[in-house]
C-alpha cells in the first residue's frame, strides 16, 4: 500500500472514531438520556465482563491441577483485588501477571 493511501485510510479512520465519540455528547447536550440508554449504562458493562469470562474459561479441562489452577487463580485474584482496592488497571494487570507465572509452573497432578 501506497504512505498517502495508507496516510489516507488511517485520517478517514481517526474522524470515523471521533465522530462515533462526538455522537453522544451532541445528542445527550441538551436533553436527558432516554430510559433505555439508562439500563444499557448500567447492565451493559457487567454482561460484557461476563461474556468475556466464559469465554476465556471455555478451553479449561479440569483433568489436572496445571490445566486450571492459573486460569482459576488469576479469576479470583483480579476479582480480589478489584474489590480491595477498586483500580480496575491494577486488578487487570496483577490478574494476568499471575497467570503468566502460573502456566510456567510445573502443576501437573
Amino acid at each position: 500500500m501506497p504512505v498517502t493511501k495508507a496516510v489516507l485510510v488511517s485520517l478517514l479512520i481517526g474522524l470515523i472514531v471521533f465522530a462515533e465519540r462526538l455522537f453522544p455528547f451532541a445528542v445527550f447536550s441538551k436533553r436527558k438520556p432516554g430510559k433505555l440508554i439508562n439500563i444499557f449504562e448500567r447492565y451493559i458493562p457487567p454482561l460484557v465482563m461476563i461474556g468475556l469470562l466464559i469465554y476465556s474459561l471455555r478451553d479449561v479441562r479440569f483433568t489436572s491441577l496445571g490445566q486450571w489452577v492459573p486460569q482459576i487463580a488469576a479469576i479470583i485474584f483480579t476479582i480480589a483485588t478489584y474489590l480491595w482496592k477498586k483500580n480496575s488497571l491494577l486488578s487487570i494487570f496483577g490478574g494476568t501477571i499471575i497467570y503468566m507465572i502460573l502456566i510456567r509452573l510445573p502443576l501437573a497432578l
